[in-house]
């Protein structure tokens, strides 16, 4: 590809009730310059019964050059086809509807592309922020390696770093990818970029990740937002998994592999005083540390954080790990092996 050549980027937003970010974000992206680059936005929305839709044709009927389409199924991965369908980039950019973007979140894309033209997608990192005292907390849990393990483009933050990786998020990939690769899978209702970029690796493509390229995230600002996320991280985690083994890395397993040897020490301490003194022992050693990482939160939002910090460290866990172990038998599971062999 020439780096001379005007790049079409399609922004694609697949979306459902995001009333409360959506406008923001639509703004910033009509405010990028285009410098080298055009771009087109598309909206996929699963059916919003909130002010969504409304917000959106707000700005379609206002003359903005602005696609929207209908998700009738709801689910993202039917959502990003049908707005890959529909797009006319070379390079087609996902982002999601509870981000918010810099006025050159586009440019820099398109300079990471054109330093690297052969990668297959490009990204950046994710800054989590939270909104209120528990949004503050569960933005510094979901910034912690403690909370998402070596996820590079969550831990970089502050940080000036790029090369290939394994995985980015708010991919930018070239079309060729999904005519060499296909599309995502639609037997999966989240976690569908587990699964494809498996896929994508399978097929040797690569991915490459620039701190250069940022974007906001708000995290769910309370903790039944953070539970009711993390059930659906762990269930489809291992449902994707199943979809296309070898999809999860290490960090991914660890919650499962965490909750079932916590789940075998608590019944084995019932029988034997060596497993009882071996559980507790564990125990003390995780209170320590999930403590001992929580002082910093503490620090920053007050001391009255330190213990709803550590609290909600450990939900992320239990739920992420009880979620990933009662997908082993959930129907969907189940469903996808079915059809895999």
């Amino acid at each position: 590809m020439s780096t001379n050549k005007t790049i079409l980027l399609s922004v694609l937003l697949v979306i459902r009730n995001e009333e409360r970010y959506i406008a923001t974000l639509i703004e910033n992206l009509l405010k990028q310059e285009k410098n080298g680059f055009d771009f087109e936005i598309i909206v996929v929305d699963g059916r919003s019964t909130d002010r969504t839709l409304e917000i959106i044709q707000g700005f379609v009927e206002q003359g903005h050059r602005i696609r929207l389409f209908d998700n009738p199924k709801k689910t993202l991965p039917i959502g990003w086809n049908i707005g890959i369908k529909g797009a006319s980039g070379s390079y087609i950019l996902r982002i999601d509807g509870h981000t918010t973007v810099p006025n050159d979140f586009l440019q820099r894309y398109v300079n990471c592309i054109k330093r690297q033209p052969s990668a297959d997608v490009v990204g950046g990192i994710i800054q989590s922020r939270g909104l209120g005292k528990q949004g503050k907390i569960n933005e510094y849990v979901y910034s912690h390696p403690f909370g998402v393990g070596n996820s590079k483009f969550r831990t970089l933050e502050g940080k000036e770093w790029e090369g290939f990786v394994d995985t980015v998020p708010y991919g930018a990939y070239k079309r060729a990818v999904f005519n060499d690769v296909g599309l995502f899978d639609e037997r999966l209702k989240r976690n569908e970029d587990i699964e494809f970029h498996k896929r994508m690796r399978d097929a040797g493509k690569t991915f490459f990740l620039s701190t250069s390229i940022q974007s906001t995230y708000f995290v769910r600002p309370t903790v039944k937002g953070l539970i009711d996320k993390s059930l659906g991280d762990g269930k489809w985690n291992i449902i994707a998994n199943a979809a296309t083994p070898g999809a999860l890395g290490l960090r991914h397993r660890i919650p499962l592999l965490a909750f079932l040897a916590g789940l075998i020490l608590l019944i084995a301490s019932f029988l034997s005083t060596s497993a009882l003194i071996l559980f507790s022992i564990v125990v003390l050693v995780y209170a320590i540390l999930n403590l001992t990482v929580s002082y910093p939160c503490a620090k920053e939002n007050g001391m009255g954080a330190w213990l709803p910090c550590a609290a909600t460290f450990f939900v992320l866990h239990f739920v992420r790990g009880y979620a990933s172990f009662q997908a082993f038998f959930s129907r969907s599971y189940w469903r996808i092996r079915r059809t895999n062999t």
